[in-house]
């Protein structure tokens, strides 16, 4: 009687293992994986297009819609019926497999927050065969359209401004003002991925690289990504990423604001080849005067340029813990649009101590008009003029 019954219980206890089994397998099954479920999060809040309504916004993709390209492909100005305004339409190149992980990057980051000086994206589109996205246009292209190579370039106040918005972009990003409050590293900071509205507002854009920051460290281990000419040297080397390699990229933005040519330049003396090398070499031997764009001359107060070469310097020391955090950034360069816009200009027949020690000449004069955008009511106390360059230059 002993073995059937044992024979029962095993039966039983097998077959309700088998359910179990079963049950655990199925519910793994039909749950998303965190990084769809959070994708699919992020993709409700924003719109989805047809590709029927991506072809009529741009022509069927006519060429002669293009106002852009890059390495996730073409970008397209266009008209949808259910947006107010015209939009920008990014179109993934087909069959890139490094543009699909850029796209759901966007599309994550972009949806979990909204800032002035960042681009805002409106939806996306992602059947056909196609991916692309859809942003608020910005009528002014890049900031790099309008620093060299320009007909009609900035003048030093809307460099000013422009420098001032994109920091409180970057800023937004490393302070974790977002849904989540993580903080994120945008990875490929440069002059191209600074757009500017109609009003000469800028808008940090491209987040295709973008990286959440290290959650209790200082830095993630990653493969270096970003752009040549921009790129932190310390991140280079070491693959540590940090909000500090944001921070080297927008010096190196600082400097093509205010010199007026690109970070690597070969049709140049091979000593002046490398931006940054050269500025620093200028500088140390004091002849600053000798890089800032000539267009510029005769509009810079010499207290603004020499807050502003300080600001810019001190994001671009070589070790990533000597660098300011984004923060300080932003009010350095308040306080050098303060020292623009108010006081006299130096006056005199002699230059002051300052002003030879790092070669000023002619670059003080009355100050054009400024532009339409950020409005600054911080004041530049002696505090805040200091406080940029506690970690010194190299």
């Amino acid at each position: 009687m002993k073995l059937p019954i044992l024979v029962a219980v095993a039966a039983t206890t097998s077959l309700v293992a088998f359910f179990i089994i079963g049950f655990l397998i199925f519910r793994c099954l039909k749950k998303p994986t965190a990084r769809n479920n959070k994708t699919q999060e992020h993709q409700n809040t924003c719109l989805h297009f047809s590709i029927e309504e991506i072809r009529t916004a741009t022509k069927n993709l006519n060429d002669s819609l293009i106002i852009g390209n890059g390495g996730f492909g073409n970008v397209y100005k266009g008209h949808i019926e259910r947006c107010h305004a015209p939009v920008a339409i990014k179109r993934l190149k087909p069959g890139s497999d490094q543009g699909a992980h850029e796209f759901r990057t966007e599309i994550e980051m972009l949806s979990r927050f909204r800032h002035p000086h960042l681009v805002s994206l409106i939806g996306y589109c992602n059947e056909g065969g196609e991916m692309i996205l859809v942003y608020d246009f910005m009528a002014r292209g890049t900031l790099r359209d309008h620093i060299y190579g320009s007909k009609s370039p900035l003048t030093w106040n809307q460099r000013l401004e422009i420098c001032l918005g994109a920091a409180r972009g970057i800023h937004f990003l490393h302070a974790g003002d977002n849904d989540n409050k993580r903080m994120v590293i945008h990875r490929d900071v440069k002059s191209t991925n600074i757009l500017l509205d109609e009003n000469w507002v800028a808008k940090v854009s491209d987040f295709g690289l973008s990286k959440d920051g290290p959650n209790g460290s200082t830095h993630v281990t990653t493969d270096v990504k970003g752009s040549i000419g921009y790129l932190d040297p310390e991140y280079y080397v070491s693959q540590w990423l940090s909000q500090k390699s944001d921070v080297y990229s927008f010096g190196v933005v600082l400097l093509e604001v205010l010199c007026g040519r690109a970070p690597i330049k070969s049709t140049v003396d091979k000593r002046e080849e490398i931006l940054v090398a050269w500025f620093k070499k200028c500088f140390d031997e004091g002849k600053v005067d000798r890089t800032v764009d000539p267009v510029l001359k005769g509009t810079i107060k010499i207290k603004c340029l020499m807050k502003f070469v300080e600001v810019a310097l001190s994001c671009l020391h070589h070790h990533g813990k000597q660098r300011p955090l984004m923060r300080d950034v932003v009010m350095g360069l308040e306080c050098a649009w303060n020292l623009q816009h108010s006081g006299a200009h130096v006056k005199g027949k002699g230059k002051s101590e300052e002003e030879k020690e790092i070669g000023l000449k002619e670059i003080e004069g009355e100050s054009s008009s400024s532009s339409k955008g950020t409005t600054i009511t911080s004041t530049c106390s002696e505090e805040q003029q200091a406080l940029v360059m506690a970690g010194g230059v190299s």
